[in-house]
Parts: C-alpha cells; sequence; structure tokens
C-alpha cells in the first residue's frame, strides 16, 4: 500500500520525522467533523494492511488521530515507540479532550495538539499530557508568532510549524524560535542559486554516461578513479552486499566493487549523487534525496503494474530520481537534463510529464501531496481501467 508521508525537519534542516497523510486535498468535505472521520477510515485501512507498522520502523510517524472517542478502534495494536498520535485542538469539547489524552498518554503513546491557532487558555489543560505542539501556521497572527511560540516552549513543549507552503513562511517560522517544521514547501522545493560543485558533477556525469554506454569495467573503473565520493559509496554498498557475505571476503578494489554492486545500483547512486546537498546533509537526512527516492519507488512500481519489463521498470526509477535533481543546482529541469546521457523518454517525462513515464510521474506527484483521487483519474486516462482499479487496492 502507497502512504503520503511529508517531512518533518529541525532547525538544521535534517528529517527528523514524517506525517503520515490520510486526508486528500480534493476531497469534497463538508466541515471539520468530516474531514477527520474520513482521515479516520482511511488509518483503519493502513494499520489493518500493515503499512503503518512498517512506516513507523523508518523513524518517528505522526499519525492523525481522528476518532478520539473511540482509541481502540483506530490505535488496533500499533506500538508505542516510534508512534506520535496527533489530537485536534477544538474537535472535542476541552474536558472531554483532556480525558481523551490522559488515557493515551497512560498507554504509552506520545501526544501532539494539532491545530493550535494561539496560545488558548482552555488548552492549558492539555499540556502536561502533550509533547509536541502544531501550529497552524498560516493562521497565526504575524506580531504574536514570537510570543505564542515562547510561552508553549516556556511550558516544556516542541513547536512545530505546520502548512509552511512558502520561502518567507518558513524563515517566519524560524525567527519566531520553532523548532520543528513541517509543509508542502520541503516537499515540492524550489529551485534555488546554488554554485554546482562543477569538478565532481563533471566526474559523476562521465561515469553515468559510461554507464549508460555500456563501457568496459576498465573503462569504468578509471572513471570511477576521479570520482572519490562515488568511490566511497560503491565500497560501502559493495562491502554489505548480501552477494559479498557468500564469498566471506572484504572488497579490495574499485574494479571488484563494481562486479558486486553492479551497473544498475551504480547508476542509481549517480543520479542520487548529482543533488549534492548543499547543507552538506548525509543522503538519509536530506528532504530532497528522501522524497526524490520514494517517487522513483513509486514510478518503478506503476512501471511493473503495467507490465513493463526491467528496462522500463529501470527507466521509470531513472526518471523519478532525476525529476528533482535541477533543484540542487539551480536553474530549469529542461536545461539540466539536457546535460545528462538520458534517452528521449525520460527526457520527456522530466520536462513535460511526457509519454509514459510522464503519465507516471504525474500519477506520482498526485500522490505524494495525498491527492489519491486525482492519481486515480491520471491513471485511468493513461492506462486504462483495470490497472487504475489495481492502483486503488494499493491506497488506504
Amino acid at each position: 500500500m502507497f502512504v503520503a508521508r511529508q517531512p518533518v525537519l529541525d532547525r538544521s534542516g535534517s528529517v527528523v520525522a514524517h506525517e503520515i497523510l490520510l486526508g486528500d486535498d480534493d476531497a469534497q468535505v463538508a466541515d471539520d467533523h468530516g474531514r477527520l472521520r474520513e482521515q479516520a477510515g482511511r488509518a483503519e485501512r493502513v494499520r489493518s494492511s500493515g503499512e503503518l507498522e512498517r512506516l513507523i520502523g523508518l523513524g518517528d510517524t505522526f499519525v492523525s488521530y481522528a476518532d478520539v472517542t473511540h482509541p481502540q478502534d483506530l490505535i488496533g495494536e500499533l506500538p508505542f515507540s516510534g508512534v506520535v498520535l496527533e489530537v485536534a485542538a477544538g474537535f472535542l469539547p476541552a474536558p472531554q479532550l483532556v480525558s481523551q489524552c490522559e488515557r493515551l498518554r497512560a498507554m504509552g503513546y506520545r501526544l501532539a495538539l494539532d491545530g493550535v491557532r494561539g496560545f488558548d487558555p482552555a488548552l492549558e489543560a492539555l499540556l502536561p499530557y502533550v509533547d509536541v505542539v502544531k501550529l497552524d501556521w498560516p493562521r497565526i497572527p504575524a506580531d504574536e508568532a514570537a510570543g505564542i511560540v515562547a510561552r508553549f516552549r516556556q511550558a516544556g513543549k516542541q513547536v512545530l510549524a505546520e502548512r509552511i507552503d512558502q520561502r518567507d513562511a518558513h524563515a517566519n517560522a524560524m525567527l519566531a524560535g520553532c523548532d520543528l517544521f513541517q509543509g508542502f514547501f520541503f516537499a515540492t522545493p524550489l529551485a534555488s542559486p546554488v554554485s554546482r560543485p562543477s569538478y565532481a558533477f563533471a566526474a559523476i556525469l562521465k561515469v553515468l554516461r559510461m554507464l549508460t554506454a555500456d563501457a568496459s569495467e576498465a573503462e569504468i573503473e578509471q572513471a570511477l578513479k576521479e570520482a572519490p565520493m562515488l568511490v566511497v559509496q560503491l565500497l560501502r554498498l559493495a562491502n554489505s552486499s548480501s552477494l559479498l557475505s557468500l564469498r566471506n571476503r572484504k572488497i579490495a578494489s574499485i574494479r571488484q566493487a563494481f562486479s558486486v554492486v553492479g551497473s544498475r545500483q551504480l547508476t542509481r547512486w549517480c543520479c542520487l549523487l548529482l543533488y549534492g546537498s548543499p547543507s552538506g546533509l548525509a543522503a538519509e537526512n536530506d528532504p530532497l534525496v528522501q522524497f526524490v527516492t520514494q517517487r522513483a519507488a513509486i514510478m518503478e512500481f506503476i512501471a511493473q503494474e503495467t507490465g513493463g519489463d526491467s528496462g522500463l521498470c529501470q527507466s521509470a526509477y531513472l526518471a523519478g530520481l532525476l525529476s528533482l535533481a535541477h533543484v540542487s543546482h539551480g536553474g530549469d529541469a529542461s536545461t539540466f537534463i539536457a546535460e545528462l546521457p538520458v534517452g528521449p523518454a525520460i527526457r520527456a517525462a522530466v520536462t513535460e510529464r511526457g509519454g509514459p513515464l510522464g503519465s507516471m510521474l504525474l500519477i506520482a506527484e498526485q500522490l505524494e501531496a495525498g491527492g489519491y483521487r486525482a492519481a486515480l483519474a491520471s491513471c485511468r486516462a493513461a492506462f486504462g481501467p483495470e490497472l487504475a482499479a489495481h492502483l486503488a487496492n494499493w491506497m488506504p
């Protein structure tokens, strides 16, 4: 099952958690209660599939706890570790909400108070039970933001600014003293003027060209020697390979490492290293790398479900990986992708969402935003009702 996730970042820009997105932006829901009931239904389907437990295993996960009147129905057997249950501020009268928070806290869960729009004295009774206060940042008056953040931090709570959709909003939330940040600004990054590490970029690009041209192992080995960061990753991959464990020995040369890892995996790492985080974040903490890796996996899955061969699946994965590579270097996708040794199908998908790969990329983008209905409509139009019906089985 595919479940949309949105990263939660700390002040250094590292991803420290994710929130599972169970709503649907294009859903026609009349009121907040209807929206929360819909989320509760989606949460139950995700929990029943076992997917929630897998996602929680990847790190701290915020889960919308919409139906707080029936904790046993929604929570089921969720583990205490790694779960932060979100309780919507104002969904129930304060005394009843306090009672539910007290019960959840006694069960061992961490809690986040969601949708907070100010320091309301009526919420003070909830503060002993919550760990994180999620501020609905667009609803926070700019002249009161710093004071509101300070009040909650003085109460010992982490303050998360949610619905950060613009660069200015992130900057203002940073200045106000928020600890954590979440929003589509981080999930759909904008190109920024970042100086390109030209030598490293050229070396990685050279290796990528040789891999796509089926060069000899000797030629690839020589090119790898000019890309130290890629060699380091290659050795790590090779020494952790399950194939290597059968031989009971460590890698001793670049050519040996390449023979263990293979051209397919090395090609994927070349694409990831093109992102070159300007802040120096490791790949596992870089929201852009995490985001694009998930996108690539979605596209590969769709390609597999269309009955595509290994070549189509590899192209779908690479198109996903490369779809945001221009962001780290500035400029537009068309200019950047023109420098890469990729075929016309990948180029058309990345630059204009053209062809079957472009349709897969569009569906992935809609799923990432929690637009499940829009994704199904796009899938039906591009690949027919049968595949759309199958894709629906993998959605909450």
